[in-house]
């Protein structure tokens, strides 16, 4: 019994705590961890970030092209003529033009090409090509991003020969 109580009692006399080796060995540990995990978070945000912008993009984009062909369906007849969209109003009093103007903005010009009455069909954009093959044409836009977006339109009302710009 005297050793129980020698053992106990050697117990008690032991001092607790941590040593000054193992407090580093916890703290380079969960450095490693927390490091580990903001390098990943950051990565996912940015991945996150760049998929969210060209999703906004593709919206935009897409939008222009149902605004333009909206117009080329409520256009009396159609003309392609220096990269520009030229539409004949029903009421016949004038044309429409759809192009890029020097803002890098795609535009719908009321009256005349270089019209004060115009509205924004698109911002940012690079490059806007409008080519004509048959009874189609294309409208390719290149926006700033680097992305190219692509659409063919059906050209169902030409321009007669008797009417004139």
């Amino acid at each position: 019994m005297i050793f129980i109580k020698e053992i106990i009692k050697s117990r008690l006399d032991v001092k607790k705590g941590f040593t000054i080796i193992e407090m580093l060995m916890v703290i380079a540990l969960i450095t490693a961890i927390t490091t580990t995990q903001i390098i990943v978070i950051s990565k996912y945000m940015r991945l996150h970030r760049e998929e969210i912008n060209y999703s906004r993009e593709n919206f935009y984009v897409n939008e222009a092209f149902i605004i333009i062909e909206y117009q080329i369906k409520a256009a009396k007849y159609i003309d392609i003529k220096n990269n520009m969209i030229i539409l004949r109003r029903y009421d016949d009093k004038g044309y429409d033009y759809i192009k890029k103007d020097r803002k890098s903005s795609i535009i719908i010009s009321y009256g005349s090409p270089d019209s004060f009455t115009v509205n924004n069909v698109l911002k940012d954009v690079e490059n806007f090509y409008v080519e004509r093959q048959g009874k189609v044409f294309y409208i390719s836009i290149n926006t700033k991003k680097g992305n190219l977006y692509r659409r063919c339109f059906a050209m169902e009302r030409e321009k007669l020969k008797k009417d004139l710009y």
